[in-house]
C-alpha cells in the first residue's frame, strides 16, 4: 500500500491552501525520490499558458523542510537512564555549563535541547488528545482522560525540577529566557487542550475524571497568572495570537531546515536561446529585405516594424515550448537544503512546472482520473487542463546521521494556494426552485468545483495516489482521498 510506503497526506490547511506532507524515510524514499503531481482543473477556471505561468505557480507554493519529531514518549523523555532524551541532555549540559560558561556552542546546544523537549511534549499531548476525541463511550473517555492527566503530572514534575536547577545557578540570560518560553508554551498547550476536552465532553460533567480535568485546567491557569505569562483577554486578542505564534515557532525551530533557491543556469539559458533565436530571425529578415529594398523605402520601414513585433512573439513562443516539453528532462529551479545549526548542506530539491492538455497525459493517469466517473456523460462533458509539478529530491543521509541520532527523517511540507483559481468561479451558491408536494420551494445550493490531484511516485515501477479537493469561490470545502 502507498500509505505504508510513503506516508503521504493531503489535507486542508486553511480556507485557501491545502497541505501536502511527505515523510522522507531513508529506507523507503531513496528508492523513489522522483515525484510527479498532476492537478486536474476544470477548463472553466480559465487556466492556460496565457493566463497562468511558472511565476504564478511557484508564488502559490510555500515549502517547509523539517525533521520529524523524535520518536520519544513523554514517559521516556523524563527517564533518568534515557541517554538520548533531550531532557537528560539538558540537565547534563547545564552541569557542564557551570564550569564553562563561555562555551557558546554548549549554550546553544542546551537551548536546542530545551526546544526539542517542547516538541516531544506537544507531540505526546496531541496524541493523547486525539485518543480522547475518538472516544465513543464514557468508559473510553475516562480511560483516555486519565492518561492525559498522568502525562500532565509527569510534565509538570519534570519542568519543575528543571526550573529549580536553572534558577539555582547564575546561568546565561538566554538559558533563563529559553526555559521561560518552554514553560509558557507547554502550560498554554496543556490549558488549551484541557479546555477543548471540557467543552467537547460537557455531557460527562458529573464524572470524577471530568472534575479532575477541570481542576487541572484551573490549576494551570492560576500558575500562568503567578508566572505573569501572557493570557488571552478581550483587550489583547490580536497580540495574544501573534505571541502564541512566536512561541510555537520558537519551540519548533529546532526541527526546521533552510530551503533556499539557488542560481538556476537553465532559466538563463532558455531566456538566452529564446532571445538568440528571435534575434537571428530579425537579422536574417532584415538583411534579406535590405538586399532588395532601400532602407528609406516604405516597404523596408513597414517590414522592420513587423520584424520587431514578431521578434518578441518568437521569444515568448520559444519559452512556452521549453516550458511544455522541457520539464521531462530539465528543471526550473534547484533548492538547497541546509542544516542551520551546523550550516551544512544535506540535500537539494529540483522542481519543474508545466501546463498540459489531457491528450498529453499517460493512459494510466487517465484511467485513474476517470475511474469513478458517473458514466460517459461525466467523461464527455468535463473539459480539463492539467498542471504538472515534478520534483527530484536528493538527501545526504550520511551527513544527517553524522550530526543527529534522533532527528533522522526530514519531512517535506508543501502548502499550495488555490487563490489564483477562484477568479473565474461562479457565485458560491445559487437559488434553485423545486416542486415539493405541489408547491414551489427555493433551495440555496452550493456551486462547487473539483480539483483532482494524482501523485505519481517513480521507482522501479510507478505507484499512484489520488485526492479530490472540493472548493468554491469562498475557498476549500473539503479534501477527500479517492480509493
Amino acid at each position: 500500500m502507498i500509505d505504508n510506503l510513503f506516508n503521504e497526506l493531503i489535507s486542508a490547511h486553511d480556507k485557501y491552501r491545502f497541505e501536502i506532507k511527505l515523510a522522507l524515510d531513508r529506507n523507503k524514499f531513496e528508492k523513489a525520490n522522483k515525484i510527479e503531481y498532476y492537478f486536474f482543473l476544470p477548463s472553466s477556471l480559465n487556466i492556460s499558458h496565457y493566463t497562468y505561468d511558472k511565476t504564478k505557480f511557484y508564488a502559490s507554493l510555500q515549502r517547509y523542510i523539517r525533521y520529524q519529531t523524535p520518536d520519544i514518549t513523554i514517559e521516556m523523555l523524563f527517564e533518568g537512564s534515557n541517554s538520548i532524551s533531550p531532557y537528560i541532555r539538558t540537565i547534563e549540559g547545564l552541569d557542564k555549563l557551570k564550569n564553562n560558561s563561555l562555551d557558546n556552542f554548549l549554550l546553544e546546544s542546551i537551548v536546542d535541547e530545551m526546544k526539542l523537549i517542547g516538541t516531544i511534549i506537544k507531540n505526546g499531548i496531541n496524541e493523547s488528545y486525539s485518543s480522547i476525541i475518538s472516544s465513543s463511550s464514557k468508559e473510553e473517555f475516562e480511560a483516555s482522560s486519565r492518561h492525559i492527566l498522568m502525562i500532565s503530572e509527569i510534565v509538570e514534575d519534570g519542568l519543575n525540577r528543571l526550573k529549580k536547577k536553572i534558577f539555582s545557578f547564575n546561568f546565561n540570560r538566554r538559558i533563563f529566557e529559553s526555559f521561560k518560553y518552554l514553560d509558557d508554551y507547554v502550560t498554554l498547550l496543556e490549558e488549551e487542550t484541557l479546555l477543548n476536552i471540557l467543552k467537547k465532553f460537557q455531557v460527562y460533567d458529573k464524572t470524577e475524571v471530568y472534575e479532575k480535568i477541570r481542576n487541572k485546567a484551573v490549576a494551570i491557569n492560576s500558575y500562568r497568572d503567578i508566572e505573569k505569562y501572557i493570557k488571552l483577554s478581550y483587550n489583547n486578542i490580536d497580540y495574544f495570537l501573534y505571541y502564541r505564534g512566536l512561541l510555537k515557532k520558537f519551540i519548533s525551530s529546532c526541527l526546521f531546515l533552510k530551503a533556499e533557491p539557488t542560481f538556476n543556469l537553465y532559466t538563463h539559458i532558455v531566456s538566452g536561446v529564446a532571445s538568440g533565436l528571435a534575434m537571428l530571425f530579425a537579422v536574417l529578415i532584415t538583411v534579406y529585405v535590405q538586399m532588395r529594398y532601400s532602407s528609406t523605402s516604405k516597404f523596408f520601414i513597414i517590414t522592420a516594424v513587423i520584424i520587431y513585433i514578431f521578434k518578441d512573439r518568437i521569444k515568448e513562443f520559444v519559452k512556452v515550448v521549453f516550458s511544455k516539453h522541457g520539464s521531462n528532462f530539465i528543471f526550473d529551479r534547484k533548492i538547497k537544503i541546509t542544516e542551520p545549526t551546523h550550516n551544512i548542506k544535506i540535500g537539494y530539491i529540483k522542481e519543474s512546472f508545466s501546463i498540459l492538455s489531457v491528450d498529453r497525459i499517460d493512459d494510466e493517469l487517465i484511467k485513474l482520473r476517470n475511474r469513478d466517473n458517473l458514466d460517459m456523460i461525466d467523461e464527455d462533458a468535463k473539459m480539463e487542463v492539467v498542471l504538472k509539478y515534478k520534483t527530484f529530491i536528493k538527501l545526504y543521509y550520511d551527513r544527517i546521521l553524522k550530526y543527529h541520532t534522533r532527528r533522522k527523517n526530514p519531512l517535506n511540507i508543501i502548502r499550495f494556494s488555490i487563490f489564483d483559481f477562484l477568479k473565474h468561479t461562479d457565485d458560491e451558491s445559487v437559488d434553485y426552485n423545486v416542486m415539493d408536494n405541489g408547491s414551489i420551494k427555493s433551495i440555496m445550493a452550493k456551486k462547487t468545483y473539483h480539483m483532482n490531484v494524482i501523485i505519481k511516485y517513480i521507482s522501479d515501477s510507478a505507484v499512484y495516489e489520488r485526492y479530490r479537493i472540493i472548493f468554491n469561490r469562498s475557498g476549500i470545502m473539503k479534501v477527500n482521498k479517492v480509493i
